[in-house]
């Protein structure tokens, strides 16, 4: 019997053990987490269907030669403990996604004759952060191979890769990044002279977990007499004119203050002080470009880039039945304000709120009373050609340690995994999870669809950390004061263009590859 029909015969019988010992103890089958029941019962006619169709045609959908085998080798990834589940899974556990996750690990151990393991570290918060980076560095420094791939935050991952202690991805044989399961155009967008030192898609849930996104109530809608707002982004309708538009029209200042707070009826919520990032895609602001020899130039400021401010600030400051929530949940000490203010929405006392696609989720609106729908962030006008979405950039990407001792192998099991988790995974949360269980409506499985297909990478976002942050506060405080436009930008691209330039040089440095 192979390594993989041992792990997942234990696993089944773990699994089955703790069924007859929930039964026993006097729980019913129809008393477990919702989480389990309802997606045990939904998974098996798509997923299976899709695993069919797939196997149909090919047995693997990678490229990757059909003889690799590394003999028992183990590749090692660290990820970050407190949002493991996007990733790792070593059970089964009979929740849907945590199953299909397992499967793509067995899968590949399978395949190639790996073990595959997993280090969980805390660092996802402010206050582990950098505790968790310099490990990294620490372990690489010091010549310990004890990782083969680490998970870093992708905002994080640009400053970290200037000290040299990573591989650049592009020189690897067995990565593809032109594959489905890779956030397209990584090359393009994220890549620096030829160099790429951190890769993000469908290896981990992450980066559509954290995708931008409205979430906004229906039931609300109708009560307003609000037109059907589906449709409306059908039709290439939804910008930030029409936000404005509804947010007003969905208000109430309930107790006459002439102030917009929780404590009224809102139009629109900002629900984190991080949501507006999202709109440098979705309003397709010039940031960066990239140039001809494979470098990157600040061109923020042309009169696309101010009308665009212009709107977010009216948005803001001016637009009756706005309210901007100051906080993050990346911030323990608002961590209940923030939660706060996704009550109200289920609650039925906002009737758009900016999120984050897990938000459903993790904020609670899969249980709300009143009907949700979801919304992608808005177009600049009606003439922009698409909708476009970026991730906040706390989610996931993988570097390559320059102590990883098989690069290679690292890469193939890092390109099976990321096509198997993209057949297995991306299925079953997504079609099942999102789409089935906790969308309310086949209109919010159209939204999502959307949401997905748009996805994409924009420079200054990522590069933000890097940069000194400059790139993204001149959005933010440009949004809060539009009268600053001009003088913000003449004062802080220089600064920008000279941050550029070190990063650059810190690369041609330190980086060999």
């Amino acid at each position: 019997m192979n390594q993989y029909t041992i792990k997942r015969a234990l696993a089944l019988a773990l699994a089955g053990l703790m069924t007859v010992t929930a039964l026993a103890c006097g729980k019913a089958a129809d008393e477990a987490p919702d989480t389990t029941t309802a997606a045990t019962t939904a998974a098996p006619a798509q997923t299976t269907t899709a695993t069919e169709a797939t196997e149909a045609t090919t047995k693997y959908l990678d490229d990757l030669p059909e003889d690799l085998s590394y003999a028992g080798k183990t590749v090692n990834f660290l990820y970050r403990e407190e949002i493991a589940g996007e990733f790792w899974s070593d059970n089964i556990n009979g929740d849907i996604a945590n199953d299909a996750i397992y499967d793509s690990i067995m899968e590949v151990e399978e395949r190639f004759g790996v073990d595959i393991q997993a280090t969980l570290r805390k660092g996802h918060t402010t206050n582990v952060r950098t505790e968790y980076m310099d490990h990294i560095d620490n372990q690489i420094l010091a010549g310990e191979a004890a990782y083969d791939w680490v998970d870093q935050m992708i905002g994080k991952a640009p400053t970290r890769m200037q000290t040299g202690n990573f591989v650049n991805l592009l020189t690897l044989q067995n990565l593809d990044l032109s594959k489905p399961w890779y956030i397209p155009n990584m090359e393009e967008t994220a890549a620096i002279n030829n160099r790429l030192y951190f890769l993000s898609g469908d290896s981990s849930l992450g980066y559509l977990k954290c995708a931008f996104c409205y979430y906004y109530n229906k039931d609300l809608g109708a009560e307003y007499n609000i037109e059907d707002l589906d449709a409306v982004v059908r039709a290439g309708k939804w910008t930030i004119e029409k936000v404005k538009q509804i947010a007003t029209q969905t208000s109430a200042d309930l107790n006459n203050d002439g102030k917009w707070t929780t404590d009224d009826q809102l139009g629109f919520v900002c629900h984190d002080n991080n949501h507006y990032r999202g709109y440098t895609s979705s309003m397709k602001m010039s940031l960066f470009t990239k140039q001809a020899d494979g470098t990157q130039k600040y061109t923020f400021g042309g009169d696309r880039d101010h009308a665009a401010i212009t709107a977010l600030s009216e948005l803001q400051n001016n637009t009756a039945g706005v309210y901007y929530f100051d906080g993050s949940s990346a911030t323990a000490s608002k961590l209940a304000a923030y939660q706060d203010v996704a009550d109200k929405f289920s609650g039925g006392n906002i009737f758009i709120i900016t999120a984050e696609m897990g938000n459903v989720i993790d904020c609670g609106y899969h249980t709300m009373e009143d009907t949700y729908g979801v919304l992608p962030y808005p177009k600049y006008d009606e003439a922009q050609e698409s909708y476009y979405t970026n991730s906040r950039s706390t989610h996931n990407a993988f570097m390559m340690p320059t102590t990883c001792t098989d690069p290679e192998m690292a890469a193939a099991v890092m390109e099976a995994l990321s096509a198997t988790k993209y057949q297995k995974v991306f299925p079953a949360y997504y079609e099942v999870v999102l789409k089935t269980k906790y969308a309310a409506d086949s209109e919010s499985a159209e939204m999502f669809d959307i949401i997905h297909d748009s996805m994409v990478l924009e420079f200054g976002l990522i590069y933000d950390d890097a940069l000194g942050y400059y790139p993204m506060n001149i959005v933010k405080k440009t949004i809060a004061n539009i009268g600053s436009f001009a003088s913000l930008i003449k004062a802080e691209s220089k600064i920008i263009e000279k941050t550029y330039e070190k990063m650059i040089t810190n690369i041609e440095t330190h980086c060999t590859d």
